[in-house]
């Protein structure tokens, strides 16, 4: 018969003690790594909040003409998410046929491209826009009457926490910024040619600046192709607390920086009221129309 016999395995004493070191400097490691990533959690700057939907302010009148021929319009909350908030001012040229019924086909034609291709890139979306636009006033006033009448044109566009903007003429676009307004954009009208020619040695400012026909546009809306149009390559980034003040010359023809700096420390629409209540009270003889949108992000 034979024999069974078991064989009982001993431990080997330093191979356990290497593994319970190996298991121990695993654990080290491991929680090591975790409070490392607990603290850049903590250390990392939390996410900037997307930008709520702009307040927006709105001034139109008629000041002492004849007929309003401004014509504005900003587009619906609701698009904001999708579209972005456009806003537009277009200035009919005054004393001239049509100027309202030209301003009016201008802000038509945009607002309707506008919603027709949301997504569109910001800088390419407003120059189709200003297409569509002056296209439409081009067809409107036919081939015989170009240059008849027009209208200026500015754009603003708040997408993504950036502000994209575009002119033809001399209506303005502004930036007012911890107490300061900055005006962004360029006019086109022939004063602007003349300060140019001074600063190239021809003639002087002053010459410039009180020329007869200093104010006369050298680029609008129905002139068939425009002559100029001012779109920097680049955008603003919007700080919280910016405005951003889209105006015909009625407004900046009446009051001074320094008084538009007071009012638009104001919330959107309450600035726009003091702006409107401003000129009123000037009472300059032959007031034009005037019309601001105020854009408070």
């Amino acid at each position: 018969m034979k024999m069974l016999t078991t064989m009982v395995l001993v431990p080997s004493w330093p191979l356990v003690a290497a593994a319970l070191g190996v298991g121990l400097a695993v654990g080290i490691l491991a929680a090591l790594l975790l409070s490392r990533i607990r603290k850049r959690r903590k250390a990392a700057p939390a996410q900037p909040m997307p930008l709520a939907v702009p307040l927006v302010g709105r001034l139109h009148a008629q000041g002492q003409r004849q007929s309003q021929q401004d014509c504005f319009s900003v587009s619906p909350e609701d698009l904001y998410p999708t579209h972005g908030l456009l806003a537009v001012v277009a200035d009919g040229m005054g004393g001239l046929e049509n100027g309202d019924a030209v301003s009016q086909t201008a802000v038509s034609a945009v607002m309707n491209g506008f919603y027709a291709q949301p997504e569109e890139e910001p800088r390419h979306k407003l120059l189709r826009l200003l297409t569509e636009a002056n296209r439409a006033v081009n067809r409107m006033l036919g081939p015989e009457n170009l240059g008849g009448s027009g209208s200026t044109l500015v754009l603003g566009l708040v997408q993504e926490e950036r502000f994209y903007f575009l002119s033809v003429g001399d209506s303005r676009i502004c930036l007012f910024r911890d107490g300061s307004m900055f005006q962004l954009n360029r006019e086109h009208n022939y004063r602007c040619r003349l300060e140019l020619n001074a600063v190239n040695g021809e003639g002087t400012l002053e010459e410039a600046q009180s020329h007869p026909k200093a104010a006369g546009l050298t680029s609008y809306l129905g002139m068939g192709q425009l002559a100029y149009v001012d779109q920097p390559e680049d955008f603003v980034a919007i700080r919280p607390g910016d405005r951003f003040l889209l105006m015909s010359d009625g407004v900046y023809n009446a009051l001074t920086v320094l008084e538009l700096e007071q009012y638009l420390s104001l919330p959107a629409q309450e600035a726009a009221e003091a702006i409107g209540k401003a000129v009123e009270e000037k009472a300059w003889p032959g007031q034009d129309n005037y019309t601001a949108v105020i854009l408070q992000c």
